[in-house]
């Protein structure tokens, strides 16, 4: 039996050829979302490291944004609550009419991360589960290093294989916010241009990063996650 992970941040990066931005064209993609309230963003703001549209956090650690950088898009919501579904929707949408209007005509590649969120059955104590199951010698030596560990954790990755064209990421640490919980990450990198009337394979991107993450990565995960002996 797998997990049911709670997905808490997403984050897609879409890469152009670096140029300067006009703040009068990003003003327009702001006033035109603004429209959408499922998609629109209160705030507009113009800083040193780009131009940044945002809404106002609701609850500690909550983002949702669109930042315009010299050479990407970053759209970012954590901690709201958002599904797969809802931030592929944001992410195709945005990225779609900043092209658009800032007369973009092509992404040159395409990066995005998804974390989650799970909780071990049988431990807890995550540091126990990941000490005990996933990474042995570290329960096995004891305190080899000389004073108590707070937090550990490791990371896979996964080159292009085959038909699977994608970069994978994956980091697996406890969550100092919660000792039970498993903190998990896939990130993704898509070395392709993509055209604007080719960005809804942003959701098919974005999809098939959330799929590896809940599924071989937590089954692979529960598989460890037995009794205790």
């Amino acid at each position: 039996m797998t997990y049911d992970p709670r997905t808490i941040a997403f984050a897609a990066e879409i890469l152009y050829p670096p140029q300067q931005l006009r703040a009068d064209l990003v003003q327009n993609v702001h006033n035109t979302l603004y429209q959408r309230p499922q998609l629109g963003y209160q705030n507009f703001q113009v800083a040193p490291d780009g131009i940044h549209l945002s809404n106002i956090a609701q609850a500690p650690g909550q983002v949702s944004m669109a930042s315009f950088m010299h050479d990407r898009l970053v759209i970012r919501e954590e901690m709201r609550g958002s599904t797969v579904e809802d931030f592929a929707t944001r992410a195709v949408n945005v990225a779609t009419l900043a092209f658009q209007t800032c007369n973009i005509p092509t992404s040159i590649a395409q990066q995005f991360v998804v974390r989650s969120l799970v909780t071990p059955r049988h431990f807890k104590d995550g540091r126990e589960f990941l000490a005990q199951r996933l990474i042995p010698p570290v329960s096995q030596t004891g305190n080899a290093f000389g004073r108590p560990m707070q937090s550990l954790g490791v990371r896979f990755v996964f080159p292009p294989h085959e038909e699977q064209q994608q970069t994978f990421q994956v980091r697996i640490e406890t969550w100092p916010q919660d000792q039970r919980s498993i903190w998990l990450e896939n990130s993704s990198i898509y070395a392709s241009p993509l055209a604007i009337a080719d960005m809804p394979r942003v959701a098919d991107q974005l999809a098939a990063t959330y799929s590896h993450l809940t599924g071989p990565v937590c089954s692979f995960l529960a598989n460890l996650d037995t009794q205790q002996g």
